[in-house]
């Protein structure tokens, strides 16, 4: 498995974005605009997977499964139910979180950085109600957070953190009112916020590697039967 991932990361492969718009970098976070998106996203700097899968809850005494993107979804028919799979990629630890994701609750990834003494970065793809959200948090406090396609209104002890990464990519307008786009080309919109918060990070999440590859995955809320997978 570990040549298999290590494999993946360094493809570093491209694919033709639809719509005609460019090629999306698979290896960093731009490819999330693009692609069918369920998933909550959580990283952490400074530790290793082991430890994102007890932070987050998972039971101790249970062994990870290796387990796919697809084979995930049939545990994921009760709300309360969530399920963690894990890896690293650019010197984060991540947890791509499918159903109940605590990273995406905005006092719980606080605290998750306060406690590991690592800064946190979520992103979430706000499904059933968009837009979906960037948060990050350090010492224990959530720093900036915002949606994505609605980075004009922000929040946290520096909300205005990314604003000149932001302007520079032409997201935010010099006057600090957000560039509107037409309904069609809203998934670029998104890459464009996406690949902001990558560089500014030195973020990495490899498509091969969440959508093509088995990860060590966790249960953690509602205790579904990982043995079914």
């Amino acid at each position: 498995m570990e040549a298999e991932q290590a494999r993946n990361r360094s493809r570093g492969r491209t694919r033709r974005a639809p719509s005609g718009i460019g090629e999306v970098v698979e290896s960093g976070l731009g490819w999330l605009a693009h692609a069918s998106w369920y998933f909550s996203v959580t990283f952490v700097q400074g530790i290793g997977v082991h430890e994102l899968a007890s932070r987050l809850a998972a039971d101790p005494t249970e062994r990870p499964v290796l387990a796919g993107g697809r084979d995930v979804e049939a545990l994921l028919g009760d709300p309360e139910v969530g399920v963690a799979r894990l890896g690293d990629a650019g010197g984060w630890a991540f947890a791509a979180e499918y159903g109940e994701a605590r990273g995406a609750r905005r006092a719980f990834l606080a605290e998750l950085s306060r406690s590991t003494g690592a800064a946190a970065v979520n992103l979430d793809p706000q499904a059933g109600h968009p837009p979906p959200m960037f948060s990050y948090a350090v010492g224990g406090e959530l720093a900036c957070s915002f949606g994505l396609a609605e980075e004009g209104r922000r929040w946290g002890s520096t909300p205005d953190l990314l604003n000149p990464d932001l302007r520079g990519a032409g997201v935010l307008l010099p006057d600090g009112s957000v560039m509107e786009v037409g309904a069609g080309r809203y998934a670029q919109r998104l890459a464009m916020s996406l690949g902001v918060i990558e560089r500014h990070f030195g973020l990495s999440l490899p498509r091969d590697l969440v959508e093509d590859s088995e990860l060590p995955t966790v249960a953690v809320s509602g205790r579904p039967d990982l043995g079914r997978l």
